[in-house]
This record gives structure tokens, C-alpha cells and sequence, in this order.
């Protein structure tokens, strides 16, 4: 599979997404922003984790995940990747839905702690679909990894 470029317009189709799936498909089409042929091992688990952190995931059990996750490849293979990903967008009904699904982007492709730039490319366009200003994407992202370096210092604190 080569590598997703945010599409750039959509056709006229009339599928509406329910928001956990549409953040689901934004998630994956996230890891594969990036000329790598498959979702990664750190990628795949950094998209479970934040879905379960995610209002609408909580109770999700892991069964309910593989579920999403197959349903989620189905659609972006059956509607094409391009329709799919402008399908999640559109279908996010409201500012947290929006918000929750780029914080997924982030941490998906922020994930191996490098987002060069096709993936940067990939956030920008996302971010500008999804209609949030560059102020609040750079705060979303600060509190993104910020919750993850004092992640990293509790487990430090525990090791010693």
C-alpha cells in the first residue's frame, strides 16, 4: 500500500459515518500518512489506547475493538481510502468529535517520536478539514505530549 496524501476534494456521496468509526478511520489513515506499507506494531497500539480514552470507547472490550478495526479497513477498502478519510471528516458532528479525531491523528503519527514531513503534510490538511485553528491544533498537541512526558516520568519515578 503506498503512501495516503490527505485526498483533496470529495465526490458527492451521501454516507454518514457514526463518530466512533469515523475517528477510527482517521486514525488509520494516519499510519498510513507515511511510506510505510502497514500499520506498525507502537502505531496499532497507540490508536487502541487512545480510543479507549475517548468518550464513546470506554466500554469498549477488545473483541469490540478488532470489530471496529476490521469494520473501519472494510470501508476504507470498499470506498477507497480517499472517500473514506473525507467520509470520517464529514460525519464528526460536533468541535470534540473533531478534536478528539486529530488528537488521534497526532498520537498515531507521533507515536515513533519523529513526524516527517509527508506525515506533517497528512496533519495539516486533516487539521484544516476538520476546521481547527492553528492555535487550538497547537494546543491540542502540547497537552497530547505533555500527558505523555509525565507518563514517561511516573514510570521513571517508579523505576527508581
Amino acid at each position: 500500500m503506498a503512501k495516503r496524501n490527505f485526498p483533496n476534494s470529495r465526490q458527492n456521496s451521501q454516507v454518514t459515518l457514526e463518530p466512533n468509526m469515523a475517528i477510527a478511520i482517521i486514525g488509520i489513515s494516519s499510519a498510513f500518512a507515511d511510506e510505510e506499507a502497514k500499520m506498525e506494531h507502537e502505531e496499532d497500539y497507540a490508536l487502541g489506547e487512545l480510543l479507549c480514552s475517548i468518550s464513546g470507547f470506554e466500554e469498549y472490550s477488545e473483541e469490540d475493538y478488532v470489530e471496529l478495526y476490521n469494520s473501519a479497513i472494510e470501508i476504507l477498502n470498499s470506498e477507497g481510502w480517499d472517500e473514506a478519510l473525507m467520509q470520517a471528516v464529514e460525519s464528526l458532528p460536533n468541535k470534540d468529535t473533531r478534536e478528539a479525531a486529530y488528537i488521534t491523528a497526532v498520537t498515531v503519527l507521533g507515536i515513533d517520536g519523529d513526524i516527517p514531513e509527508q506525515e506533517q503534510e497528512f496533519l495539516a490538511a486533516l487539521q484544516e478539514n476538520l476546521k481547527i485553528s492553528d492555535a487550538r491544533a497547537e494546543k491540542l498537541v502540547e497537552e497530547c505530549f505533555e500527558d505523555e512526558e509525565d507518563e514517561d516520568e511516573d514510570e521513571e519515578d517508579d523505576e527508581e
